[in-house]
């Protein structure tokens, strides 16, 4: 009987079979690729071409399933199957920083600025970054690290870039339009169906907790960013239809996250008017009464999470291989098992620790489910104080940019922390190359900047003095 023949197979076989295609494809990309570069030397097309690219980088950034964007993710850059198609991202991004040269020239002449305003605001973020490739050194996996640390060091970079580029207002529109058009496209490519739904993204969980950040980021720009009625209604329409996608969804953890930064930007102008110090205090309080309704809903109201949220209670066999986790960790508590060294039962066997992890059902897990535990396992007690300190950094700057800017862009980073602390409690997503960690990084880089500005010019007492570099617009 013959078997089906792949969507990929086809184009592969349709590119690499016929030479003459091959040339003029060839051809054709030369071509593009000139005219491009000579265009993007104008300063109003380089940024439009930038932006297209951000708004592009964003959408694909949750590592989708639907091609040609599955093979452009900076993930297939651990594939070693040889597959031509999963070999994309070796062209397609060194293509893309050819396109936008001068643009990244420019950014080249402040880029020792902005690195030292990190260094200076948040060090233990950029020793953390180092982290997935130094252990390459330590892992009990050198070769998967290897690949994995080098295609988390290059989404990182870019995602670097677009953050000391871009300030908030343009950030918060390339993300709001980003997750927009991943909800849309999901729907309209793999409309909600009688499961769950999934849309071009590898797992509910993934699209639920994008869902959600739309429906807040849209909620914020409803009351604060607006300025026609046009725009309000606009607005209000996207929020109502991703609030519509997370219940299509069916996450009970994304509805819950969601109902979260809801309250949480709703709650922006009354922060607003505190002082640092009870705005800090309010927001850690608000995380810990979060995290605890976040675990006593999924865990314990099974009439609630499973009638009224449409989820099935997985926290409970989480906790059973949680402590069997930490106890694998403790093993090798100063480095850990390497970026992405743990969870290799399928290479290793009886040779990984997690080859002998299950639950009372059987069930083995292939990662951590939690964000905390998967760093612990990765790079060990260090990597996790220096994640733990950095994300209080990045706290305490959001609550001190709330008092100094704008509601819309101050509830930007507000919104993303807490979406990542609460994600992270029964997913890994910081751990992986995906938008979680992306938006880490762009927020992590962009309060850093605006922070080390706003210290800068606060404590400036020579009218004559530099000031520090500005973003490029």
């Amino acid at each position: 009987m013959t078997q089906p023949v792949s969507k990929a197979a086809m184009l592969k076989e349709l590119i690499l079979g016929n030479s003459l295609f091959i040339w003029m494809l060839i051809a054709i990309v030369a071509i593009a690729t000139l005219l491009l570069f000579q265009l993007a030397s104008s300063k109003k097309i380089g940024l439009a071409l930038e932006k297209t690219f951000a708004y592009f980088y964003i959408f694909i950034s949750p590592s989708l399933t639907q091609p040609p964007f599955n093979y452009l993710h900076l993930t297939n850059l651990q594939d070693t199957s040889g597959s031509i198609l999963s070999m994309l991202p070796y062209f397609f991004y060194p293509w893309t920083v050819l396109i936008l040269f001068s643009r990244i020239k420019a950014f080249g002449t402040n880029f020792i600025d902005f690195f030292a305003q990190v260094l200076r605001m948040n060090p233990f973020f950029l020793l953390y970054i180092l982290l997935p490739s130094l252990s390459t050194l330590w892992s009990i996996v050198p070769d998967v690290t290897l690949r994995a640390g080098l295609a988390f060091s290059a989404f990182t970079a870019f995602g670097f870039y677009l953050a000391a580029q871009y300030k908030w207002h343009d950030l918060s529109r390339f993300w709001r339009w980003g997750y927009t058009a991943l909800g849309l496209a999901s729907f309209i490519m793999k409309p909600p169906g009688a499961g769950d739904f999934v849309g071009l993204t590898q797992a509910k969980n993934s699209l639920g907790g994008i869902l959600a950040l739309c429906t807040a980021f849209w909620y914020l720009h409803y009351f604060q960013g607006a300025k026609t009625p046009k725009e309000r209604w606009i607005s209000l329409g996207m929020m109502f239809f991703s609030f519509y996608l997370v219940r299509a969804n069916k996450s009970g953890a994304a509805l819950v996250i969601t109902i979260i930064l809801i309250i949480a930007v709703s709650s922006l102008n009354f922060l607003k008017k505190l002082t640092f110090q009870w705005a800090f205090t309010a927001i850690i309080c608000f995380l810990v009464v979060s995290i605890i309704m976040t675990v006593f809903v999924v865990d314990n109201l099974e009439d609630i999470v499973v009638g009224g949220l449409g989820k099935d209670l997985t926290l409970t066999g989480r906790t059973e291989f949680w402590p069997q986790l930490i106890a694998a960790a403790n093993q090798r508590p100063w480095f850990g098992y390497g970026y992405e060294g743990f969870f290799q039962q399928d290479k290793l066997g009886p040779a990984t620790p997690a080859y002998f992890i299950y639950t009372t059902n059987g069930f083995q897990p292939k990662n951590p489910h939690n964000g905390a535990i998967g760093i612990l396992l990765a790079f060990g007690w260090p990597g996790l104080i220096l994640m733990m300190i950095s994300l209080l950094l990045n706290l305490a700057y959001a609550v001190r940019y709330l008092s100094r800017s704008k509601l819309e862009d101050a509830g930007i980073p507000i919104c993303f922390l807490v979406s990542i602390i609460m994600s992270n409690i029964t997913e890994a997503q910081i751990l992986g190359i995906g938008n979680a960690w992306l938006s880490y990084v762009m927020l992590t880089v962009r309060l850093a900047i605006d922070n080390a500005s706003n210290t800068s010019n606060t404590s400036s007492s020579n009218p004559q003095r530099p000031s520090v570099a500005r973003t490029v617009d």
